[in-house]
């Protein structure tokens, strides 16, 4: 009985799903938008091919800078990039025909009276738009087919995690815009509060770029700051939690105020609720972050001999840095050991010193500028140096630690001097064209 009670709904979910993916397929902003990904992702493949054939010259002829040419920075990473324009700047507007449509041709309400919760529709119209954007990945996956064929280095774990921040990104992109359009009246109103999220979170990373305090911490936390971690290489709980909660959060407010007949302050309790319970479980994320560093050459990690003597520290390790916020120095520290340092040290204390006097008279700098104190224990030591070989014996001195390092493979990088200019054709002939004649065929409601 059960079953025969759930196949109507079911049914009507099943209906609802296919008539939201053809929905999609017959909309040209969809087709114009893969027609534009295909474009942007040759161009940056070709682009980052090159680059990287002309450093792999000089690698080849100095092995000791061949280490340096990693396929993840040097090859993936910029041409994801283009995923990281479209998704921004072009995803909205298909992303907001899921609900803006429906609300502007009196569909929605029909869908409301189904035997099926607004949250089972949002769900619905999330998942044909998920389908839409493993379509969106055919440029992605022609790029690492030719790129294996020109004799490139793929590593699985860095790819996987690039596509899954790409994909974190897209679903709380996806959520925002299925938002904007639940509670405009317009559609161009829903694209202009999408874009103003999407840009606005990128305007916040670029103005934090190189701060520290409030303002670095919410540049990291911005979606385009929480992308780049997963293009580093660095798996972090914290952002993977934050991405979730703020999809989820959107995803749940679209549901909240989907049905028209429901009264405002129903709607607005709802969300405050909804709100709290997810900022409460983003705060127990970033209380207690775990990391995995899945990069091939480790670049986010120490010796293990190092990172287990450093989980090792009971008492707290208080690092004070007399370095002006947009220092050089302070950005290799902040890139190659601090952050190492954040996720190794159990109780760790950094402390920005004042740089700059403040008096008339009074010299631009202070006498200890470029000093980074150490104290852990009672026992303080201080030095000018930003190295990891310098700083790690610095922090063993003061706890007494006697470190042998474990015996690790080198890394030696991919090299590789090729050209991809022959398969110019596939990304702006062949692609393009599969996608217009898709395009057309759909709008002969043949799909």
């Amino acid at each position: 009985m059960p079953l025969l009670e759930d196949s109507p709904t079911r049914h009507a979910a099943r209906l609802v799903l296919i008539q939201e993916i053809r929905g999609l397929l017959v909309s040209p902003a969809l087709w114009i938008m893969l027609i534009i990904v295909s474009l942007l992702v040759g161009y940056s493949f070709f682009q980052a091919v090159d680059l990287f054939s002309q450093a792999s010259r000089t690698a080849l002829s100095f092995p000791e800078l061949a280490s340096g040419m990693n396929p993840l920075e040097g090859i993936f990473v910029p041409t994801f990039g283009a995923y990281y324009l479209s998704q921004t700047l072009l995803l909205p507007f298909v992303a907001i025909r899921l609900i803006g449509l429906d609300k502007q041709s009196g569909a929605l309400k029909l869908l409301l009276q189904l035997p099926l919760s607004p949250l089972t529709l949002c769900g619905l119209k999330m998942a044909a738009m998920g389908l839409v954007w493993l379509v969106s990945l055919l440029p992605a996956a022609s790029a690492l087919i030719l790129w294996h064929h020109l004799g490139g280095h793929i590593y699985p774990p860095e790819i996987t995690l690039l596509l899954a921040g790409h994909g974190l990104y897209s679903l709380t992109v996806i959520s925002i815009a299925m938002f904007a359009a639940t509670i405009s009246d317009s559609l161009p109103t829903a694209a202009m509060f999408c874009l103003a999220a999407t840009l606005g979170s990128w305007v916040l990373d670029f103005a934090a770029s190189g701060q520290s305090g409030l303002l670095g911490t919410l540049g990291s936390l911005s979606l385009t700051g929480m992308l780049r971690q997963f293009e580093n290489g660095l798996l972090s709980s914290a952002h993977v939690a934050s991405f979730l909660s703020l999809a989820l959060l959107f995803f749940l407010l679209t549901a909240i105020w989907l049905h028209p007949g429901q009264r405002l302050f129903l709607k607005l309790g709802k969300s405050f609720v909804s709100l709290i319970l997810l900022c409460l479980a983003v705060s127990s994320a970033l209380l207690a972050p775990t990391y995995m560093d899945v990069t091939e050459n480790q670049r986010h990690s120490f010796n293990p001999a190092d990172s287990r003597a450093l989980h090792t520290l009971s008492e707290p390790l208080t690092i004070t840095i007399y370095l002006d916020p947009q220092d050089s120095r302070l950005l290799d520290l902040e890139r190659d050991v601090l952050g190492k340092l954040r996720r190794s040290v159990p109780k760790l204390n950094v402390k920005y010193g004042q740089t700059k006097s403040t008096g008339l008279f009074s010299a631009t700098e202070s006498d200890n500028y470029g000093l980074i104190q150490y104290e852990y224990g009672g026992k303080r030591d201080q030095s000018y140096s930003n190295s990891e070989n310098e700083i790690l014996p610095i922090i063993y001195t003061l706890a007494g630690l006697e470190i042998v390092a474990d015996s690790v493979p080198t890394y030696h990088g991919h090299p590789l001097a090729t050209e991809a200019t022959g398969s110019r054709w596939w990304f702006y002939i062949f692609l393009p064209l599969f996608f217009v004649c898709a395009g057309v065929y759909g709008r002969k409601g043949k799909w």
